[in-house]
């Protein structure tokens, strides 16, 4: 019995679409770009992607042929189980240890950044330690964990809702000490036309970190080798110095 030409030719024509559509599938998921998410705003992100996790991560990533972006996820607990779950691709940013609570997360063990946690004030030199804010009026972020659980007791405490309130109680008076951290809390006056003075000294120095989902556990290595190698070349500081060297001037403690 001979087959019809016909009959062949379109299980030919069925068979090629379908190895087409599964080819197709895998390249656009190898060139997808991966998206990670932040919780940390201007100037670390911002709405035109020139934040410094914005760049970086880019900038890292693009070194070990992958594309990947930030966004900005202000709710941390959901950004966190984004991450865990695949939905995203990872985090930017963040502290040691998340890997813990969220199994699916893999840390690129090379720092992101370190984050400095301040006193700021309109003028006079600020305290540089917690036992010297005892004698102040002090100010923070309501919710921000560091200074609720290391502030000790000082003559008065305010609270604010965020980091333009928080600079806003400086400029009124109500409060002689605002605790935030380096580069926000200095971007946010500037913002406001503010002058503030930072501690050089933070009060607190805490390394951040890059997350991938599980299923880029091949990237991380990578990723960590490429961090490294723009601390070392110099890329890392003059990232650095774009986008934080209008605000003051120390931008070296950043890695």
């Amino acid at each position: 019995m001979v087959s019809s030409p016909s009959r062949w030719s379109k299980a030919a024509v069925f068979a090629a679409i379908l190895i087409g559509a599964v080819a197709g599938s895998g390249a656009a998921a190898e060139n997808a770009t991966l998206v990670l998410s932040t919780g940390m705003i201007a100037p670390w992100s911002n709405s035109d992607g020139t934040g410094f996790h914005q760049i970086l991560v880019r900038d890292v990533f693009a070194r070990t042929g992958v594309q990947a972006k930030v966004d900005v996820n202000l709710a941390a607990a959901r950004a966190f189980h984004l991450a865990d779950d695949g939905v995203t691709d990872g985090l930017a940013g963040r502290v040691a240890g998340m890997e813990k609570e969220f199994p699916n997360l893999v840390r690129v063990p090379e720092p992101m950044f370190f984050n400095d946690f301040v006193a700021c004030t309109a003028g006079p030199p600020p305290p540089q330690r917690w036992d010297e804010l005892t004698s102040h009026g002090v100010a923070y972020i309501i919710g921000w964990q560091i200074f609720e659980r290391n502030l000790p007791t000082v003559r008065d405490l305010a609270v604010a809702k965020d980091a333009a309130q928080l600079v806003g109680l400086l400029r009124i008076g109500r409060t002689e000490v605002i605790l935030h951290e380096r580069w926000q809390a200095l971007w946010q006056a500037k913002a406001m036309n503010q002058a503030i003075k930072c501690g050089e000294t933070p009060l607190a120095r805490v390394p951040m970190y890059l997350y991938l989902n599980r299923r880029h556990e091949g990237l991380v290595d990578k990723v960590a080798v490429e961090l490294r190698r723009m601390k070392d070349d110099g890329s890392y500081q003059a990232l650095a110095e774009r986008v934080f060297g209008g605000l003051g001037a120390s931008v070296t403690g950043v890695k």
